[in-house]
């Protein structure tokens, strides 16, 4: 290469770690994923963030008060501050970061347990045969565990909590653009489809105080909501509906809202979903419905939904979407789309019901 000729720039994640390798061997940089995560994985279990939060300390404090070993809780210490997520001082000792933050419990705006779920031993080990999903189009997770994803979740209670919590927590920037920018005062009545424990309903809800809202999903789900309408104060206008969406849907609503649920499914079953949404709106030519998920951008472009991709594919057997994508599953449903929002972040998809 000539010495006026610049190196070519890594893009994508390759551009996101600070390790001067040439181009051919720029893909070690995504070896430090791994080490980080699993160094923060055991910090985050041990609460290290939290005991940091009272002030600066040594690895030997913390290795007393979390019964581990200094030399080994210092290494993976100095990894995370290494990465940026704590501080390390001149005198060898470790302090929070605005980062670190956001691993402590009962911190607003915390992913403490996303953060666990991601790296949960039932999403990484799924990775560990990808090319099963790629020779088969099996997710993974099935072979792995002898069982779907939901299955699993349902037949262990721990992994089904960390997941609810997860959920609760799973919140993109976008999620604010949209509850900020989208007139959801268009409707009286809004159902959440699938909608957990009914965080982001309240959080409607909180912000459109003329709204009320139809909370729609599993027993077992539905079953922790109270308390989380109830700190957003809006239980009395909400109404709980047990049901599952796969084979009916109260009818009688003004928008159909179904967040991150639809991606976790593949063609042929968010399209039965999809179509429940449209029996419950009958001939209501006024009713919208809202899906809240990723759009994906163009070819080659920088897009996470294209990382995400993966993890339905592998863990869940579901999909991400580009426009054209969406457009023909919600035409077989018997929807036309009402808006043309950004590719290549979460995008609130408005589709209207094709009438007769």
């Amino acid at each position: 290469m000539s010495d006026n000729v610049a190196p070519p720039r890594a893009s994508g994640v390759l551009g996101w770690f600070p390790v001067d390798l040439p181009p051919e061997q720029r893909v070690i940089a995504l070896f430090t994923a791994k080490w980080t995560i699993g160094a923060l994985r055991a910090l985050v279990q041990l609460e290290i963030p939290d005991l940091l939060a009272e002030g600066t300390h040594t690895a030997a404090e913390l290795a007393e008060w979390t019964g581990t070993r200094a030399d080994a809780l210092y290494r993976l210490l100095a990894a995370a501050a290494a990465a940026g997520v704590l501080r390390q001082r001149p005198d060898g000792s470790f302090e929070s970061t605005e980062f670190c933050a956001g691993l402590r419990r009962d911190v607003p705006g915390s992913v403490r347990e996303m953060f666990l779920f991601a790296c949960d031993p039932m999403l990484w080990r799924p990775y560990e045969d990808v090319l099963h999903t790629a020779r088969t189009g099996e997710p993974a997770f099935n072979k792995v565990f002898g069982q779907s994803f939901y299955e699993y979740v349902k037949a262990n209670p721990a992994s089904g909590a960390l997941f609810d919590q997860a959920m609760t927590q799973n919140r993109y920037p976008a999620t604010d653009r949209i509850l900020d920018l989208f007139r959801f005062d268009r409707f009286a009545k809004i159902a959440d489809v699938g909608g957990g424990r009914g965080q982001f309903l309240a959080d409607v809800l909180v912000r459109f105080p003329r709204a009320t809202g139809v909370l729609c999903d599993q027993p077992q789900v539905v079953a922790e909501a109270k308390d989380v309408l109830a700190a957003a104060g809006v239980t009395d206008r909400v109404q709980i509906v047990e049901t599952d969406f796969f084979a009916e849907l109260p009818s009688g609503c003004d928008a159909y809202l179904i967040k991150h649920a639809l991606h976790n499914w593949d063609d042929e079953r968010a399209e039965r979903i999809l179509r429940r949404i449209r029996e419950a709106i009958g001939d209501n030519g006024e009713a919208r419905l809202l899906i809240v998920d990723m759009l994906l951008s163009g070819y080659g472009e920088w897009d996470i939904g294209k990382l995400t991709d993966i993890e339905m594919l592998v863990a869940l057997g579901g999909r991400e979407r580009g426009r054209g994508d969406w457009n023909q599953l919600l035409s077989r449903a018997g929807f036309l789309p009402a808006n043309d929002p950004e590719p290549g972040d979460l995008a609130i998809l408005e589709y209207r019901a094709q009438l007769q």
